[in-house]
């Protein structure tokens, strides 16, 4: 009996994936009428520990992982006591994975074939020219030269944000919710964001935030330069409203952060997105367009960073394993993940950004 319903969510679960695959209908009355169901429940109640909850699970598999192994060999003694571990062990191990694959998939896979946010909300142009490229680089160069220096440094320039997290916190749900008026998925609740404890492991993957699905977390990495912050965090919060793509969590991201009032959140976001823009402006310019670009402020290049070089030479000295081999697994993870649930052009569509950002100002 238990085979059978282990087996019914497997098939159940394969049944949603199929259909979530072939229809951006489905997908799309999921997000609207169920993922809320989970987020206003499930979520809330995952929001009550200070903790991220989805870390901690990702721990007590990796040492069920271990168990498992160890008592795989060790049933191969004569021992029946043994032997009867060994099959329920396999057994509650069992009913976990087909649990994971249930809730990943009503989490996080449907979202992957939902319609977009750009089909949804804006009015796509397929094509612009360099001109369109060159105008959204100087804007965005001309608000980060302005705003930069409004804000106080320390002794090393690095800025002092005089808020606590909690206001942060705040203040970034209250940018998200903000969109919602306009943007009605974006609206509702929003649950706490929370600090990753193995941020320093994380940093060797170069990640700032990451989305738990199974949990329904957003998370962030404690590590990495202030200025990274208020846009990673409303990057994780949008994926709870099933803008899964990255590209179109970075935009939202964007519009979160250069929305809000405080200038320090509007900094980030301008910040945030100058490299994808710079590097497709390099890519796309002329040697005489290249050279008369405006520069950014001294300042703004120095805050435009992922760790500073005292965190980075923490994070290495106490680090087991190498960064480079960290980064280059986590890569190719991150990668095959993204590909597996149909985006073609893995990781390089983090910076699709641009294309909705040209979108955006061409609107």
């Amino acid at each position: 009996m238990r085979l059978y319903k282990k087996l019914f969510i497997l098939i159940f679960t394969i049944f949603l994936n199929i259909l979530s695959w072939n229809s951006h209908v489905f997908s799309d009355w999921y997000i609207a009428n169920i993922l809320p169901i989970w987020i206003n429940t499930y979520s809330r109640f995952i929001s009550i520990f200070p903790i991220s909850v989805g870390e901690k699970l990702i721990v007590l598999a990796i040492i069920l992982i271990i168990a498992a192994v160890i008592i795989f060999l060790l049933g191969f003694l004569k021992s029946d006591k043994l032997k009867s571990l060994r099959r329920i062990y396999f057994n509650i191990i069992s009913w976990i994975v087909v649990c994971v694959l249930l809730i990943q998939t009503l989490n996080c896979f449907i979202l992957y074939h939902a319609s977009t946010f750009e089909s949804q909300y804006m009015n796509t142009v397929n094509n612009y020219d360099f001109e369109e490229l060159t105008n959204l680089r100087e804007n965005i160069v001309e608000k980060l030269n302005h705003l930069v220096t409004n804000f106080e440094r320390n002794n090393n320039g690095e800025i002092i944000y005089d808020g606590d997290l909690d206001s942060l916190y705040a203040e970034c749900i209250e940018s998200m919710q903000s969109l919602g008026e306009k943007y009605p998925n974006l609206s509702g609740y929003y649950p706490q964001p929370k600090r990753i404890y193995f941020s320093k492991f994380m940093s060797q993957q170069y990640l700032l935030g990451i989305f738990f699905p199974f949990t329904l977390e957003a998370n962030y990495n404690t590590e990495m330069y202030i200025t990274n912050m208020p846009y990673t965090i409303c990057h994780e919060l949008a994926h709870l409203k099933g803008y899964i793509y990255e590209d179109e969590a970075n935009f939202i991201a964007f519009m979160a952060c250069t929305g809000s009032d405080n200038l320090f959140f509007q900094y980030c976001g301008y910040l945030n997105v100058l490299n994808y823009v710079s590097n497709d402006f390099r890519s796309n310019a002329d040697e005489n367009a290249w050279n008369s670009r405006t520069m950014v402020k001294e300042e703004v290049a120095r805050d435009n960073i992922f760790l500073t070089s005292e965190t980075w030479e923490n994070v290495n000295k106490t680090s087991i394993f190498k960064t480079e081999t960290v980064e280059a697994v986590a890569n190719t993870l991150l990668d095959g993940n993204l590909k597996m649930n149909g985006i073609k052009d893995g990781i390089k569509s983090y910076s699709r950004v641009v294309r909705l950002l040209l979108n955006y100002y061409a609107q």
